[in-house]
């Protein structure tokens, strides 16, 4: 069989906003290693791409099935994971404010897929069943695609119907479109019911050729409309919301106002060009009842569909894949908790090292103002200024639903070293440094020498059994069972889930409010002075409490309490000295997968372990391209291939590119800056070993022009064009319809794909 025709990626929809791409560096690896060979892929972010996020998702998930590989052979089962087709999820991810957060755990959905063509004269054919079930309700995505011309020239879209249709074991569909590729361009309606009514988005595209068109979107969404007129040519993109005016922007990927963020990164050996990979993981199945539910198990825990229901004890078998062959199975018992310990183990560097890199902490109620017209009682982002010897506030951290963003001050605010001395130094927390820090500063009065202070920061990894320690002492937010059971009681007036007065405790502590806890090696649990199990699972109560939906996380929990004595009272204990210790640990329990612990056990009883992340070092180059960061040493961690972060991020407006504050409506969070493909801007250190990054998967946002050059080029919006409407609706999921896939197939074997890797 010939080339197949179905090759949808993610970039299939992007309004055609193609730009031309920067040539690439050579590289000391030779011409055949992965690290030369492996695909690079570049969309276009636009402020009509929110109207085709669900196109874009639809094409990531059928390039990601493999449809294109695996023709006439029958029903198989692909894992897609959804944070990788996801923008909003994908973006959620990099502002998650921990690396250590099990969000960068896979998260599969599951689907059935069956790609077929009689003959090379004929159409190939593409049905799929995705799972979208959730605990109490059954549901299933029914998708339909016929191919029948490849993408050319002239056809940059080639010929195809995409049809789908969401909807539970009865009744209609609650969500349905089509998407359709022609010689004349791309239509696209998709109608969806929600909670406020209706919603459709409908897209027009026509196409003269690869490097021109125009088009018309218009999204319904809770009573409102909004319509884009845009059009295009090989240099520019002119687009206009209905009643506003003309905005123009470069389509030259080489224009210094062009932004690019890079979403998926490789690393490689230095000198093979080899992918580096990491032993994070592997793919599970868990039966219950006449389901099987696939997942995955690793470093960060368990995944496995909410309705799966798994209970600590039971049996999730290991699929294992190699070339050529079926894949093998293997049973383990699954030990889980309700609970996690984190261990934070201290490196450190300067204070003038760190200068410019920002930082969050925050400023309590008990302290007095940091600067003139500042808020008690709220998350600052900061940085060490080394010119001026102070720090400077940026912005205030607003954490309400969804991730947390940063609001801009209207100006850079100074802060004095000397004020965070009575608190012994700045506890904070750096993506660029990975995680949690510390800058000592008790004793302070005036002008601080930064070569000279050692700021703290940590690399974490997750606590087995086998090393869990066998007490812990807290001083700060220390919850017991009682305490926060307290607290998430229905109309409780309770302050916080933590004990006493440890609640945001940042003064020293006599004996008496030391609270003291056990670690139940067996169960993977904290106990607290009662022997109880500091543990919250309720979702519904979490919820209620926004400040705490993702869990409840303690305060720094230590082995030695003689170490924590402050040096000007012996008699008290001291949270900055558990900072500077070489370790200490945090406990968090939760609702989530990733807030609890999980492990699987062998045939003799043995606890299978994981691979942390990498932790990376990469000294960011010089140029304006890389803002404040330039020149800078930063902290990276890499999970496995494609799975690199911690890039420090800004935000950028939806409607202009341009960067603005992170709590403006039309904003939305991007990596500040991009690691170059090139062998010596790209290389990142592990210890005394140079690695190589590669970017995978790149945005692209157009630079801004006067609206005066798109129209001096010769683009102008076109008039007449007609939107798709539901009466070109087909249903897939429909007996009666000629496109009818059918109801969806049993498949007992082990996924063939997952993520867009063919394992057998």
């Amino acid at each position: 069989m010939r080339r197949q025709f179905l090759q949808l990626r993610p970039t299939l929809l992007t309004l055609a906003l193609a730009a031309a791409l920067p040539g690439l560096a050579s590289a000391a690896p030779g011409a055949n290693s992965p690290y030369r060979t492996d695909q690079q892929q570049s969309h276009v972010e636009d402020a009509t791409s929110r109207g085709v996020n669900q196109v874009n998702m639809i094409t990531c998930f059928m390039s990601s099935m493999r449809p294109d590989a695996l023709v006439n052979r029958g029903n198989y089962v692909a894992l897609v994971d959804e944070k990788k087709c996801d923008p909003d999820a994908r973006s959620s991810t990099s502002n998650s404010g921990s690396t250590s957060s099990g969000t960068q755990a896979p998260s599969y959905m599951t689907a059935v897929v069956n790609s077929s063509r009689t003959s090379n004269a004929d159409p190939m054919r593409v049905k799929v069943w995705v799972d979208e079930s959730e605990p109490g309700f059954a549901a299933t995505i029914f998708v339909n695609v016929s191919a029948t011309q490849a993408p050319t020239a002239d056809n940059p879209y080639g010929i195809f119907r995409l049809d789908y249709c969401g909807r539970g074991e009865t009744g209609p569909c609650m969500m349905r479109g089509f998407l359709e590729g022609s010689t004349d361009g791309i239509g696209y309606f998709e109608i969806e019911g929600g909670q406020q009514g209706s919603q459709t988005k409908a897209l027009r595209l026509t196409t003269t050729g690869t490097t021109s068109g125009a088009g018309l979107m218009r999204l319904s969404e809770q009573g409102q409309d909004v319509t884009f007129s845009f059009a295009y040519n090989a240099d520019y993109f002119l687009r206009r919301l209905e009643g506003g005016a003309d905005q123009c922007f470069s389509r030259d990927a080489a224009d210094p106002d062009t932004g690019m963020s890079v979403w998926r990164y490789g690393l490689y050996d230095a000198d093979s060009g080899e992918r580096v990979e990491r032993r994070s993981g592997f793919p599970i199945e868990f039966t219950s009842g006449d389901r099987t539910f696939h997942g995955h198990m690793g470093y960060w825990g368990l995944w496995l569909p909410p309705e799966a229901s798994v209970a600590n004890g039971a049996t999730v078998t290991r699929v294992e894949y190699s070339a050529g062959s079926q894949p093998t199975r293997t049973d383990y018992t699954l030990q889980k908790a309700d609970g996690r310990l984190t261990k934070y183990s201290k490196r450190t560097r300067t204070l003038a090292a760190i200068d410019k890199i920002r930082f969050q902490t925050w400023i309590g109620g008990g302290q007095a103002a940091p600067f003139a017209g500042a808020e008690l009682n709220r998350q600052y982002e900061m940085y060490w200024d080394d010119a001026a010897g102070a720090f400077k506030a940026v912005g205030t951290v607003e954490c309400t639903e969804g991730p947390c963003q940063t609001r801009s001050l209207d100006a850079e605010q100074s802060v004095p070293a000397s004020y965070f001395a009575a608190m012994g130094g700045v506890r904070g927390w750096s993506q660029a440094l990975g995680g949690e820090l510390f800058v000592p500063l008790a004793g302070v009065n005036g002008a601080v020498n930064s070569a000279n202070v050692q700021v703290a920061y940590r690399v974490q990894e997750l606590v087995y059994p086998a090393d869990l320690p066998g007490a812990l002492y807290c001083l700060r937010d220390c919850p017991t069972a009682a305490s926060i059971a307290a607290y998430f009681a229905p109309g409780s007036q309770a302050a916080s889930p933590f004990a006493g007065s440890s609640f945001n405790n940042w003064q020293p502590v006599a004996d008496n409010g030391v609270l003291t806890y056990s670690m139940n090696a067996t169960a993977a649990l904290l106990r607290d002075g009662s022997d109880a199990a500091v543990t919250m699972t309720d979702r519904s109560a979490l919820e209620a409490r926004p400040q705490y939906q993702g869990g409840v996380r303690t305060g720094r929990l230590f082995t030695s309490l003689e170490a924590a004595r402050c040096p000007q009272d012996a008699t008290r204990y001291c949270d900055w000295q558990v900072e500077q210790m070489d370790t200490f640990y945090q406990w968090e329990t939760g609702p989530n997968q990733w807030n609890q612990f999980a492990v699987v056990k062998d045939a003799q009883g043995a606890v299978v372990t994981f691979e942390p992340p990498l932790s990376v070092s990469y000294n960011v180059p010089a140029g304006a391209a890389y803002g404040d960061y330039a020149g800078k040493a930063i902290v990276l961690q890499y999970g496995g291939f494609g799975e690199l972060w911690g890039i420090p991020g800004r935000c950028v407006s939806r409607q202009t590119n341009e960067t603005v504050s992170c709590d403006r409506p039309e904003s939305r969070y991007v990596p500040a800056f991009v690691i170059p493909f090139d062998e010596v801007l790209g290389r990142v250190q592990v210890g005394e070993r140079a690695l190589l990054a590669k970017w995978l998967d790149r945005e692209i946002r157009f630079a801004r022009k006067d609206p005066a050059v798109c129209t001096a080029a010769g683009v102008a919006l076109a008039g007449g064009l007609v939107l798709p409407t539901a009466a070109n609706l087909a249903d897939p999921s429909d007996p009666a319809s000629p496109i009818y896939i059918g109801a969806k197939p049993t498949v007992t074997d082990a996924p063939r794909v997952i993520h867009g890797d063919v394992k057998y």
